[in-house]
């Protein structure tokens, strides 16, 4: 893998992942400044604000990235989120943090890496030669697998020995440091994208075979996100256990994911990579299920593992296939649109199964993730394969 990606990546694992501990700290810090009665409202509303730049500004977004060179706005991007949460970590040492900030702060963070997520994407064929393109989508996709488990990790034990003023000013430095690392990476000329003309969806439609694809995707997030949701239900009232357990069963679902994701290249697809993430699909789903009918610690820990390395596997392989059939010109505004695909569906998913979480129990929650993975897996099998295209796509 180049140097010049080898730094990119590692300054947004140390970003997210600062990030991640800032969060839990976070959370923590308003569960004590908040009354009872409003703390899951206030909790909900913070991970509301996280998705909705990557939905609100995807047409912004897309233009942007592919007008713009991908290191300009990655570093503005990181430049941002520092000063933000260097000011704020100043007034957490003061003790003077108001509790509106923390929202707006968010907001802004969000906003951030809603633009420098697809621009890192968008940046693998500037950053690395043709043949190391799946490695490096391999370990772009693991970037968030990478920084949750690290931060899910280190976060509670930076709390406990730094407090929260520490936890932001750890934030802010991370973001420095992928300041650094993203100035010293070299990045190759591509050929600019041409002015836009149509709106997002209407771009889309350009490219063969990638709506339906993407509607697929987003879907597919919506059954799978909420695992997030049932775990702790699951190790509550099915399981009868504590937060040590529920440790176990996340860092079981972040781990299989990274092992997928660096795995995924070095497995041969020989035919239809559509029909090889439906399987992928289908297993992740069969094994999301398997709690719904053996209650066991032990047992969700492993299928936990099993499912999030399939997923892994399906990420990378069709990022990889993106990357082949979006021309480089389109390759932003494709990206900023997969991204705000998968978010939009967060607080739709979250609010649907939390409602359902209060009618059915925890295992039944795991049946019908199962089973809405399976027939997702049907449709993306029937789909057709994008068509590899070498002309620029006018946006």
């Amino acid at each position: 893998m180049s140097r010049d990606f080898r730094l990119v990546w590692l300054g947004q694992v140390l970003s997210q992942g600062g990030t991640r501990c800032y969060q839990i700290a976070l959370l923590w810090w308003l569960l004590g400044e908040l009354p009872a009665s409003s703390r899951g409202l206030a909790a909900g509303a913070f991970l509301v604000v996280g998705a909705l730049p990557s939905v609100v500004l995807v047409g912004q977004i897309g233009r942007l990235i592919s007008r713009v060179p991908s290191r300009t706005v990655m570093l503005r991007a990181e430049l941002i989120a520092f000063v933000f949460v260097a000011v704020l970590a100043i007034a957490a040492y003061r003790d003077a943090v108001p509790v509106w900030s923390v929202y707006v702060v968010g907001l802004v963070l969000a906003t951030c890496q809603a633009f420098f997520d697809p621009t890192l994407m968008k940046s693998l064929p500037e950053l690395v030669p043709a043949p190391e393109i799946q490695r490096a989508v391999g370990y772009g996709t693991s970037t968030q697998s990478v920084a949750n488990f690290a931060g899910a990790a280190f976060g509670a034990l930076l709390l406990a020995s730094v407090g929260f003023p520490g936890a932001v000013l750890i934030n802010a430095l991370s973001y420095g440091v992928s300041v650094v690392c993203i100035s010293l990476a070299r990045f190759r000329e591509l050929p600019a994208a041409p002015p836009p003309e149509r709106g997002t969806w209407a771009f889309l439609g350009t490219l063969p075979g990638i709506r339906p694809l993407l509607l697929c995707f987003a879907f597919v997030n919506f059954f799978s996100a909420p695992t997030l949701l049932v775990l702790p239900l699951y190790t509550k009232s099915v399981l009868g256990l504590g937060p040590a357990v529920l440790a176990s069963l996340e860092a079981a679902l972040w781990l299989g994911l990274l092992v997928g994701a660096f795995v995924a290249p070095r497995v041969k697809v020989s035919g239809s990579v559509t029909r090889f993430g439906a399987v992928c699909v289908a297993l992740f789903g069969v094994f999301l299920a398997v709690p719904g009918v053996a209650v066991s610690a032990l047992v969700y820990v492993g299928t936990l593992f099993v499912s999030g390395f399939f997923l892994g596997v399906c990420n990378v392989k069709f990022t990889s296939l993106f990357q082949e059939v979006v021309p480089n010109s389109a390759k932003g505004r494709f990206f900023a649109a997969l991204m705000a695909s998968v978010s939009l569906t967060f607080p739709v998913a979250f609010l649907t199964f939390g409602a359902f979480g209060d009618l059915v129990n925890a295992q039944t929650l795991c049946l019908l993730q199962g089973f809405g993975l399976l027939a997702l897996s049907f449709v993306l099998s029937r789909l057709r394969e994008p068509a590899r295209l070498s002309a620029t796509v006018a946006g």
